[in-house]
């Protein structure tokens, strides 16, 4: 009898995180449909389809199973930027990576596949995109929150 209790317990716990999984995957999807909706002009690229990627990041990125989403309509770097990320004069490039139902920030330290940092992993949201943020532009947002305290050095720039 206890047997037979403890395999029905496994099953509806199985069939739970079956369902939540389920459900976690069609909101993801239905997150992104709204959003074309919204935004006729949001597209999600393969990355041998983004011109400013090197062969090496654009088969890493491959290899990742990304897509990266982009807004075709909108002027400003979005998505796939180019900075001092991780410090001060490096050349990195971080990208947004769009793999199943999850997102991340991947950060090429000095545009070398070699040296990638997934640097934030998130569910899907296509309403969320990265830009570079300058220190001018972080050293401004430092004095505006938090105007009483003593502000850091910014000596590279910012992922937002």
């Amino acid at each position: 009898m206890r047997a037979t209790a403890n395999h029905a317990l496994s099953m509806v716990k199985l069939l739970l995180c079956s369902t939540v999984l389920l459900c976690s995957m069609v909101l993801a999807q239905h997150n992104l449909e709204e959003a074309q909706k919204e935004w006729s002009d949001l597209r999600f690229f393969k990355p041998d389809e983004i011109r400013n990627l090197s062969a090496e990041l654009k088969a890493d990125l491959t290899t990742r199973g990304c897509r990266i989403p982009m807004f075709t309509k909108w002027d400003g770097q979005h998505n796939v930027i180019q900075g001092s990320f991780l410090k001060q004069y490096s050349h990195d490039v971080a990208v947004l990576c769009l793999a199943d139902d999850d997102m991340s920030v991947i950060v090429y330290a000095d545009g070398s596949a070699s040296a990638a940092q997934e640097i934030r992993k998130f569910p899907a949201d296509a309403y969320r995109i990265i830009n570079k943020l300058s220190p001018f532009v972080m050293k401004k947002r430092a004095i505006r929150d938090k105007a009483t305290e003593r502000l850091p050095t910014f000596d590279h720039d910012g992922i937002e």
